[in-house]
């Protein structure tokens, strides 16, 4: 089959026609810059037949169509293009708003809050707050889900899966969702450590905060947290073993 580009006319087997369109459909430039890269792709690609190659060596030799694009996207500056999957945390947020804001969910909420554990001797402030939470705090509940969600969302890595810079606000969000259970946790650990609980006691306290810790959206930040840690020191160690090579 013929295939026409520009001033060049390719005759391709549709696997190479797949192959081109895919490499097309991967590069973020302007039309005019387009139709260029493409020329010279499908000239590169009859003078790699002409010397004898076969179709599928000459494909294995230049790469994926996303890896022959991104070479192309880099050396021209083009914009990244961000990942949907990003969206997702929108959605998750919506989902969020909607179950707190929800009037029948909130007294369902605060029904089953009435029936569980009270204020615990000798443990007040964010102890009590935290596992005793009323109908009008089910948006402070539903915070740290909030503030997990805007952090994943703006993580660098949707927009670069090898970006080493960007993480501080992402870090600086989840690290604030965090907050309120590192808070009771250091009061737990005083009061222990202060006041003779019975052991029952501190067993209720430490599955009212465990339980919190996945219902109240921490886990959420949590993971955000240490995904961007992680990104971040696996971009940084890539660039370093890059420089070293340079």
């Amino acid at each position: 089959m013929k295939w026409k580009i520009g001033n060049m006319t390719l005759d391709v087997l549709p696997p190479v026609k797949r192959y081109m369109n895919a490499i097309e459909r991967h590069l973020r430039v302007d039309r005019k810059t387009r139709a260029r890269i493409m020329t010279e792709l499908a000239s590169d690609f009859q003078s790699r037949r002409e010397n004898g190659q076969s179709d599928e060596t000459i494909m294995k030799e230049l790469g994926t169509p996303e890896e022959v694009a991104s070479q192309f996207n880099a050396a021209l500056s083009a914009p990244s293009v961000p990942s949907r999957w990003r969206w997702a945390f929108v959605v998750l947020a919506v989902l969020v708003l909607a179950v707190a804001l929800v009037p029948m969910l909130a007294d369902q909420f605060a029904a089953n809050q009435a029936a569980s554990i009270g204020a615990i001797g000798g443990a007040d402030g964010p102890t009590a707050i935290y596992v005793t939470a009323s109908p009008s705090q089910s948006l402070i509940s539903a915070l740290p889900w909030l503030l997990g969600c805007v952090a994943g969302f703006f993580l660098p890595t949707w927009r670069d899966p090898h970006a080493s810079k960007g993480y501080g606000f992402s870090l600086l969000i989840s690290g604030l969702g965090l907050l309120p259970l590192c808070l009771v946790a250091m009061e737990l650990v005083i009061v222990a450590c202060t006041t003779e609980l019975p052991l029952y006691q501190l067993g209720t306290i430490c599955w009212a905060l465990l339980s919190g810790f996945f219902t109240n959206g921490e886990w959420l930040c949590a993971a955000v947290l240490g995904w961007a840690c992680l990104a971040r020191s696996r971009a940084k160690k890539n660039s370093g073993k890059d420089s070293k090579k340079i």
